[in-house]
């Protein structure tokens, strides 16, 4: 089971993050494009903006990032964000499909329940400055709410790391999230992230969580790049806290 919950963990990365510059308010100059094999697609845009959109098509996510004017050497940006969960929640309940053992086989919400039709919108400030030496921070912070949940189940939760603290807006209808990025320039091939992110959850079972991110980037050029390192989940969950460790990777091109 324990191997189960770190594969789940593994993938449910890919709609988690962004990791190329995703988090700082740097945005991708016009006609720019990203994409990584756990990371979503990105696209500079006119006026200094960008959007990313999530490529798998079971949890459709679509942000737009936009640049604001600068204060006190900090280079400043906004993010909005649209989520659909639904399908992605509906096939959590039977992700064998129904004629491949019992319905519920490796179900992670049960198919008693019914899954609503749901939206979620996020949006955040991101701040990022440049620190002597060859290091940059991010910070930022910002809410999300939820649209049509109501109608979902209160124990229709997932309770894994990853998928609970970004699911918990659909249950209790908001959601808060602040957290910071560091970079450190290591030479002209390699770099290192350092991140984490606090999910607080008012009105849940469970009330927080935190994840924590370390990486080790390989650039060979602005069209291709490998990052590998670890992520920690860790939190306050319906059946109690619970820490997770797992390894990642990515690969990243751009073009």
């Amino acid at each position: 089971m324990r191997k189960i919950v770190r594969i789940i963990l593994f993938f449910s990365c890919g709609w988690s993050n962004a990791q190329w510059e995703g988090k700082s308010a740097t945005v991708l100059s016009n006609g720019k494009h990203e994409i990584g094999l756990f990371s979503p697609f990105r696209m500079g845009l006119k006026n200094a903006s960008e959007i990313s959109i999530n490529k798998f098509l079971l949890m459709p996510n679509i942000s737009y990032k936009s640049e604001m004017s600068q204060s006190r050497g900090w280079e400043r940006a906004y993010r909005l964000q649209l989520t659909y969960p639904t399908l992605a929640m509906r096939w959590l309940q039977s992700p064998l499909g129904m004629k491949l053992g019992e319905p519920d086989k490796f179900a992670l919400i049960s198919p008693e329940f019914t899954i609503p039709q749901m939206l979620s919108f996020y949006s955040e400030i991101i701040g990022t400055k440049n620190l002597p030496g060859s290091g940059i921070i991010t910070l930022y912070g910002g809410a999300g709410f939820a649209l049509g949940a109501n109608k979902l189940e209160k124990r229709a939760t997932i309770d894994l790391p990853g998928f609970y603290p970004r699911l918990s807006v659909y249950y209790n209808g908001v959601v808060l999230k602040t957290g910071s990025e560091y970079l450190y320039q290591l030479g002209k091939y390699w770099s290192y992230i350092i991140d984490y992110d606090m999910f607080i959850m008012p009105s849940s079972d469970g009330r927080y969580a935190f994840e924590h991110k370390g990486l080790i980037v390989w650039t060979k050029n602005q069209k291709f790049r490998i990052l590998f390192g670890y992520k920690l989940f860790a939190g306050e969950y319906p059946f109690g806290s619970q820490a997770h460790l797992i390894p990642m990777l990515d690969l990243q091109f751009g073009w």
